[in-house]
């Protein structure tokens, strides 16, 4: 699984390449790539910070609605 050390670094890498992109299109697809990378390294903050509990997930599994 991949770091958030290396998500982020994904993420300036890209923000670095849609700089010098010429095409405005590729530069705002690049941008947006970059902003997913970041909130994929912050959601794996959140997960690192907050594991399941047994117990949530087996609420999961048995809560009937």
């Amino acid at each position: 699984m991949t770091g958030r050390p290396d998500l982020i670094q994904q993420a300036n890498e890209l923000k670095r390449q849609a700089e010098s992109e010429n095409d405005q299109n590729i530069r705002d697809r690049l941008v947006r790539m970059a902003e997913h990378y970041t909130d994929l390294a912050e959601s794996k903050d959140w997960s690192e910070a907050h594991p399941p509990t047994v117990a949530s997930l087996s609420e999961l599994f048995t809560r009937r609605e």
